[in-house]
């Protein structure tokens, strides 16, 4: 059998499987369910207390509410005020302590400067003119290094710096001094 509609994926219909809906069912009307009132025991209140009748206020004035006026506490009537408990010990109560700046304690102290980390790449820098002031600078950027690592001072990259200016000021000299010797002994210097 083949499907007329000339759709060639779906198989034919086949009328002993076709679907029928279920039928349709009216839903049930709503009925609300009934409770029996719980017998008379404790649970079910009395009847009501009658209520003292308002005084009448003229036209054009009211009444505040207690729980408005400053320094009155607000309670139903005929209910206790809340009091606080009485102090410890005997003592008269004083209210809050008041409120007491501590002392300024000052942190810990501020580091120096990095004078001597500026001073030793001033002289590395001032060694390639001459060599003396590179040996100064390299001295004072190894001790000014010391002081950055025990926290005494600031200027870790300029020390570092200074130093590694000194050593390359020292090895040019020294190599330069060195070419000079070894020229000189072979006599190529006449």
């Amino acid at each position: 059998m083949t499907d007329p509609t000339g759709d060639k994926d779906r198989p034919a219909a086949d009328p002993a499987l076709s679907y029928d809906p279920p039928p349709t069912a009216e839903p049930a009307p709503y009925t609300p369910e009934n409770y029996d009132p719980p017998a008379g025991d404790s649970t079910v209140a009395g009847p009501p207390e009658p209520v003292a009748p308002t005084p009448e206020l003229p036209p054009g004035s009211f009444e505040t509410p207690a729980a408005h006026i400053p320094g009155t506490p607000y309670a139903a009537p005929g209910q206790p005020v809340y009091q606080p408990p009485p102090p410890a010990y005997g003592q008269p109560y004083s209210g809050p302590a008041p409120y007491v700046q501590p002392p300024y304690v000052p942190g810990p102290p501020q580091r120096q400067d990095n004078a001597l980390a500026i001073g030793a790449l001033v002289c590395s820098i001032l060694g390639f003119c001459s060599g003396i002031t590179a040996i100064a600078g390299l001295v004072m950027g190894h001790i000014a290094l010391g002081k950055t690592n025990r926290g005494e001072a600031g200027g870790r990259g300029v020390a570092t710096a200074a130093v590694i200016i000194g050593y390359v000021v020292i090895a040019l000299y020294f190599s330069f001094f060195t070419t000079l010797i070894v020229l000189a002994a072979n006599g190529q210097l006449d």
